[in-house]
């Protein structure tokens, strides 16, 4: 008995699964927000892309682009869950112009709803993009110093 209680399938996965529940419930909440695919942290912390649909990939199975998805969804679920309501992203360029208004749409939601006090998001861009959201600012920085936003080269 003691055995079976203490395998991966007794105790210790009732426990993470226990765990895993707010986590995956996030995830989908931030899927029906953005519109991108569902993720999945499965009991043998394997993560999951497109987890709803009929054959979901595994994480090294994924594009650029989606694994970048992933791990912001990640992210913001373990910062929302930790209460930290601080969120910092960087390379986000690797999203298609699409994308990257799904994020800023996504990080409107989150400020509007007062889930997030402060997202970082790091990329390298051209011009600011165009028609921010009030909740959202944008900052020059090169060489580390904080100056004016360049014109588009």
């Amino acid at each position: 008995l003691v055995g079976d209680a203490l395998a991966p399938d007794g105790i210790p996965g009732e426990m993470l699964a226990e765990a895993l529940g707010p986590i995956n419930a996030r995830l989908d909440q931030t899927a029906a927000d953005t519109g991108w695919g569902n993720v999945e942290i499965t009991a043998s912390m394997e993560i999951l892309g497109y987890a709803d649909l009929p054959s979901p990939r595994q994480y090294a199975l994924l594009s650029e682009s989606e694994k970048w998805r992933v791990d912001a969804m990640i992210a913001e679920a373990v910062s929302h869950l930790s209460g930290l309501k601080l969120l910092v992203l960087d390379r986000f360029d690797v999203l298609d112009i699409q994308g990257r208004a799904d994020l800023i749409a996504w990080l409107d939601i989150l400020a509007a709803n007062s889930e997030i006090d402060t997202a970082l998001i790091f990329g390298t861009l051209k011009a600011l993009p165009g028609e921010l959201p009030p909740t959202i600012g944008a900052h020059w920085i090169e060489a580390g110093v904080m100056g004016k936003l360049k014109a588009a080269a």
